[in-house]
């Protein structure tokens, strides 16, 4: 065999054995959703939301008048898309999960970033009115292109809201909200184009204004109730992993004994067995071992020859094949 084709094989086969081997990164992950809510794969297939699961590629969430989706980004950034709206990450990286970029496409979305923590990495907020990075904090944007209308609700936090490349800004505190009153030509939104087609939306800012008490009491009331929910949440999450330390079990989700493997059948929506054999869609037979730390460690993706006689939709827990 030529020296150059052995080569190539050698690469080849050191570059899958290196994807084979390489952890799967957890986020972004649909955490929460309620009534209908619906994703959008890259290959354009569209699936009702009725599990929690990791999105691998680029997404498109919508809801309905009666729903919602909440997006984990990472432990400290959070998007959800509220009633009646759509929103898309254009792109996610394979390697560490993260997503760049979101567009909000129309209705709303909100977003939530803790300020206690550095972000690992910038998220660009985005849509036919605005784009600016992500600001910590609280916030509710709007985006209407039938009305050529954007805006935003700070509900904790600050930011500097402007126009896609505007020039005027205004600065919003908390209870405060502020928008952009573009201008519809036909029914499309109308720019200028400046040179190398840098676009600018025609129209102004409106005034900054109070949220009104309502909507505010609203923020906080919701807030006060997901704060005694994940309270709840917390003491009966303590209480389990109680129990299962004191059967000798020191990993959990699922539970397993210090050097123990579990095989999970990981991104599969619909929870069947189908998807866990085949590993198409998406979907990988993943094994992972429960460390002296009780961390589920050595995370390894196995091929559909191996993977697929044992994954299920339910992790099995067993002793290592290794």
């Amino acid at each position: 065999m030529p020296r150059k084709i052995s080569t190539c094989i050698f690469l080849l086969i050191s570059f899958a054995t290196l994807l084979a081997g390489a952890a799967l990164p957890k986020y972004p992950m649909i955490s929460e959703w309620s009534g209908q809510a619906w994703v959008t794969s890259k290959d354009g297939k569209r699936t009702q939301i009725k599990a929690k699961q990791t999105i691998r590629d680029k997404a498109l969430f919508e809801t309905s008048l009666s729903g919602y989706v909440k997006v984990q980004l990472d432990e400290i950034r959070t998007f959800t898309v509220l009633s009646g709206s759509e929103v898309s990450i254009p792109v996610i990286s394979l390697e560490r999960g993260e997503a760049p970029i979101l567009i909000l496409k129309s209705g709303s979305f909100r977003w939530q970033q803790s300020d206690k923590t550095k972000a690992s990495y910038n998220v660009a907020l985005r849509s036919d009115l605005f784009e600016f990075l992500a600001p910590a904090g609280d916030y509710i944007f709007t985006m209407e292109p039938s009305r050529a209308f954007a805006g935003v609700k700070v509900i904790s936090g600050s930011m500097e809201f402007s126009a896609l490349n505007g020039e005027e800004s205004a600065q919003v505190q908390a209870g405060q909200q502020v928008g952009f009153q573009g201008v519809l030509e036909g029914k499309e939104i109308a720019y200028d184009v400046l040179l190398q087609g840098k676009k600018i939306p025609r129209g102004k800012l409106t005034p900054v204004i109070p949220l009104e008490k309502k909507e505010a009491s609203q923020f906080a009331d919701e807030e006060k109730a997901h704060q005694k929910k994940e309270k709840a949440r917390a003491a009966a999450e303590q209480k389990r992993l109680e129990s299962i330390r004191k059967e000798g079990r020191i990993c959990v989700d699922p539970p397993a004994k210090f050097n123990e493997c579990a095989w999970v059948c990981v991104g599969n929506p619909k929870n069947e067995k189908k998807h866990c054999l085949t590993q198409k869609e998406g979907v990988s037979c993943v094994r992972r071992r429960c460390n002296a730390n009780g961390d589920w460690a050595d995370e390894t993706v196995l091929d559909a020859e191996k993977g697929g006689s044992i994954c299920t939709p339910k992790a099995v827990v067993a002793p290592c094949d290794y």
